[in-house]
């Protein structure tokens, strides 16, 4: 019985291990855990799986097919929200502006800037394939209401269905850049 479970175990702590290295060798997938320093006041990840995202487009197929065929397509969508305050403002900055320059230098292309009065600073980046394939794409937000966001859409999607998807996962970062490309906003 012993055996068994230590069995189990390490199939599992292998199963685990290379699911982890799958997402990193994906050509989309940007890892944001250096981005929090844990000195906001919150913190929020959400990241969604390849299974969990066919289960989501299963059911949607019926009410939005472009949708559910998106869903299909991606490995993973993850969202962190850092909260930014006085004390973390600067360093939290820094840290954004670093991971921007890494995707950079990187390939990913950076596609909409947006700075706005209110303190908000976005930018949207995209890993894309030779032809009209995107493997990912980085949303970096830093809010000028105290938040710090980061989105990874890491899968195969085409550049027209970013804001579908923000709709679909209720993504406020790609929601709005739908809305701010609309209202004329986006450079």
């Amino acid at each position: 019985m012993i055996a068994s479970l230590k069995k189990i175990t390490a199939a599992v702590t292998v199963a685990s291990v290379l699911a982890v290295s799958a997402f990193a060798a994906s050509p989309g997938y940007v890892d944001f855990d250096q981005m929090s320093d844990g000195s906001g006041d919150k913190y929020v990840e959400v990241d969604i799986n390849g299974s969990l995202l066919r289960l989501a487009a299963a059911f949607t197929q019926n009410d939005e097919p472009e949708v559910a065929a998106l869903l299909n397509n991606l490995e993973r969508v993850r969202v962190n929200v850092f909260g930014v305050n006085d004390d973390n403002r600067a360093a939290t900055l820094e840290r954004m502006e670093s991971l921007r320059g890494k995707l950079a230098n990187e390939g990913w292309e950076q596609v909409v800037t947006v700075r706005e009065n209110s303190g908000d600073n976005v930018a949207v980046f995209i890993k894309q394939a030779e032809g009209e394939t995107i493997h990912g794409v980085v949303v970096t937000v830093m809010s000028g209401d105290g938040e710090a966001v980061l989105v990874n859409v890491v899968g195969d999607v085409a550049i027209e269905q970013i804001a579908k998807l923000g709709d679909s996962l209720d993504i406020k970062p790609l929601r709005e850049l739908k809305l701010k490309e609309a209202h004329g906003k986006s450079a």
